[in-house]
């Protein structure tokens, strides 16, 4: 081998090194997106014991750098059973949002809630692979697990000795005489309903005829289990007028109605 040959050989093998070097080095990482610029808001959820509920959210992207594929991840302590997924451009001069929809599973009635949270994810940044980095961002959630009751056997009667007989959803009567309404309330869910918890309430539509009244349910029930029968008696007032008004009946958990029926109550002459 000549020298000017051993040369360009040693000449050769020095290039393609600096060129190979030159090729791995070419990767650039990039920070994400802080957390400090992703903000999330969504209202109080209300959810029956193990049924399904559709919520929204907004997702907002304070950061010049845009976020993609925000989806929800968790939801404690309820169960994401879907989620839709959306990319949010980076502000220009104003912070860009976007509404984000999931679906989820409510656990038992009587499951902790203190500690609510809903969890997003969101690809943005770039590691050393060129690949972008997931990050998540968790906020608090005003969480409300109803228990799954309804009532039953809802109507009017003849009297508070005829709260077994059958009941009437119309019904009939004339100034300063009682309506007289006969129901109970069963458990359609999972867990144990503790004595107190529920209340009815019943609305008289047009105050001029009756006024409202309300009574709470103090028997548990267990899965499948039912109050007793009970009646209560709501004066027609003297001077009401004649006609008819709607009796709202609702069973209510705190300030939640959890189940809403109506009667109508007719003033004769």
């Amino acid at each position: 081998m000549t020298e000017l040959v051993r040369k360009m050989i040693i000449a050769m093998s020095i290039l393609a090194i600096v060129l190979v070097s030159g090729c791995t080095d070419t990767t650039q990482t990039a920070d994400p997106v802080s957390t400090d610029n992703v903000f999330v808001s969504i209202s109080p959820v209300v959810v029956k014991e193990f049924q399904d509920q559709d919520i929204s959210l907004v997702v907002t992207n304070n950061d010049t750098q845009a976020i993609d594929s925000v989806t929800v991840s968790s939801f404690i302590p309820l169960t994401v059973s879907g989620t839709g997924s959306v990319n949010i451009a980076g502000k220009e001069t104003t912070a860009q949002s976007s509404a984000l929809n999931a679906k989820i599973t409510a656990p038992a009635f009587d499951t902790d809630v203190n500690d609510s949270a809903v969890t997003v994810s969101y690809l943005s940044g770039m590691d050393e692979e060129g690949k972008q980095i997931t990050n998540t961002k968790s906020v608090p959630v005003n969480v409300t697990i109803i228990p799954d009751v309804k009532l039953q056997f809802l109507g009017f009667v003849e009297d508070m000795d005829s709260l077994r007989t059958t009941s009437a959803e119309t019904w009939e009567l004339k100034k300063g005489e009682n309506a007289t309404i006969s129901f109970s309330v069963k458990n359609h869910g999972q867990s144990t309903i503790p004595a107190g918890l529920l209340t009815v309430v019943f609305d008289v539509d047009n105050e001029l005829i009756a006024e409202d009244a309300s009574m709470n349910i103090n028997e548990s029930m267990a899965r499948s289990g039912t109050s007793y029968t009970k009646g209560i008696q709501i004066p027609v007032k003297d001077d009401a007028p004649n006609g008819e008004t709607d009796v709202y009946v609702k069973l209510m958990y705190d300030d939640h109605v959890v189940d809403e029926q109506t009667l109508i109550l007719t003033v004769k002459l």
